[in-house]
């Protein structure tokens, strides 16, 4: 697949999603829209998939994009021809990060939010790995040419397997250092500036990428001891860790501290454990209700577009369908060289540039000096971690938790997986249906 794409089939895989879809229907037909598109809402939940399906059609209708949309609840309809395929999507997500916790608890052990690093990070892997890759080699048999955008969690380690076990073209979107829905908004605010007017580099790992720099757009000028000064004078209240960080390294990470805290050990003096996001029961039954009112046409699906989700991968489905040129603040992709220090096939979250149907890396150069051990040794984690889902090797989970420097209870990290792994056989490589 090159040059253009007339009509591009999108897939759009768990379509249901509690806060990504309806952002990626306003995306794919506001903010990026490419006419003449097929839109294929699939869940496996088929009256959520309609739902959406009715929304997206009354959103084109409105906004006068021509594109046609389709709802399934199987897999294989939506994959045959894409030439994208977006997804967001878990196995009873709520549920069994519930059931996690109890066992991390159980255990004794500390953790963040147990979603994408640690103990709750290593569980998730193993069932998120398992889903992906499945539908990866589906899409090597129905659309080989497609292209895998990717959101769900753990980012790094999902995109490290289907990139290492399959043939099929991955990208991973997380702007979690961006600091909101659009532009680095967490460094505009320190500076208070509008985001457009600056150009930030940030580079490392999803969930642990760090600010590198910061100009001025329109006069070149530094920027970063301005950052660094502002820090200073008035630290940032609701990030405790990421400001204990700053000092300690002279770098600021830059998404958040149950994001980042997930990655080393807990610190009880600044981090507290985090319930899981994406909506508790009833918010999820209140977000249901909202969106049956707007398939239904009885509540503007304007009104539902507070807290969408910050991903935009239609923005690199506009890029690559029309042949436009395009830089990405950050996106998760083989390294190939951008980072030096780090293997080349390590999923790194760094700036790329989008041009004739290539995704590339931009080069950052090394790992500054503070960093550079962090950086090595979670990467290093993500392979080991997403390796030992694809094959059910526990010795290479074994391995990944005495490395994790987020797991400081090696004993009972090793007690508590044994007990996620056989409470989860089910999703995972090595159980009844795998």
């Amino acid at each position: 697949m090159s040059g253009t794409i007339s009509s591009p089939r999108i897939a759009i895989l768990g379509a249901g999603s509690y806060v990504f879809t309806l952002g990626l229907l306003n995306d794919l037909l506001n903010r990026y829209p490419v006419p003449g598109s097929t839109l294929v809402l699939m869940d496996v939940d088929a009256e959520m998939a309609e739902t959406m399906a009715a929304i997206a059609r009354h959103m084109a209708r409105e906004l006068g994009i021509p594109v046609a949309v389709e709802a399934t609840a199987d897999r294989s309809i939506a994959l045959t021809g894409a030439d994208f395929v977006t997804t967001s999507v878990a196995v009873q997500l709520r549920t069994r990060w519930e059931m996690d916790k109890a066992v991390i608890i159980k255990h004794g052990i500390r953790e963040v939010t147990s979603e994408c690093g640690g103990v709750g990070g290593l569980s998730y892997t193993l069932r998120q790995v398992a889903l992906l890759v499945a539908i990866a080699r589906d899409m090597e048999r129905l659309c080989p040419h497609a292209w895998l955008l990717n959101v769900s969690n753990p980012l790094p380690r999902v995109v490290t397997a289907v990139t290492r076990h399959t043939s099929i073209r991955t990208l991973g979107f997380c702007n979690a250092s961006w600091g909101g829905e659009s532009g680095y908004a967490n460094i505009a605010g320190i500076l208070g500036r509008d985001p457009r007017d600056l150009n930030v580099l940030s580079a490392g790992l999803n969930h642990f990428a760090w600010l590198l720099g910061v100009t001025d757009r329109w006069t070149g000028g530094d920027l970063l001891p301005m950052v660094s000064q502002r820090l200073t004078e008035t630290p940032l209240a609701l990030q405790p860790y990421t400001m204990k960080l700053w000092q300690q390294t002279g770098y600021l990470p830059l998404a958040g501290d149950p994001h980042t805290g997930e990655f080393l050990a807990f610190d009880a003096e600044v981090l507290e454990e985090h319930p899981a996001h994406h909506g508790d029961a009833a918010e999820r039954l209140a977000r249901r209700q909202a969106l049956r009112e707007a398939a239904a046409g009885t509540r503007p699906w304007q009104t539902l577009l507070r807290g969408l989700a910050w991903e935009h991968p239609a923005e690199v489905i506009h890029a690559l369908a029309t042949g436009t040129h395009r830089r990405l603040d950050m996106v998760n992709l083989p390294n190939h060289g951008a980072i030096t220090g780090l293997p080349d096939d390590a999923v790194v979250e760094v700036p790329a540039l989008i041009a004739d149907d290539t995704v590339t890396p931009i080069p950052i150069g090394a790992i500054p000096a503070p960093l550079t051990a962090w950086w090595q040794t979670i990467s290093t984690v993500h392979t080991l971690s997403a390796e030992a889902a694809v094959t059910g090797n526990r010795a290479l989970l074994d391995e990944a938790i005495d490395l994790d420097p987020a797991i400081t209870d090696k004993p009972a990290a090793k007690l508590a997986m044994t007990d996620l792994a056989a409470m989860h056989s089910d999703v995972v490589v090595g159980g009844p249906e795998h």
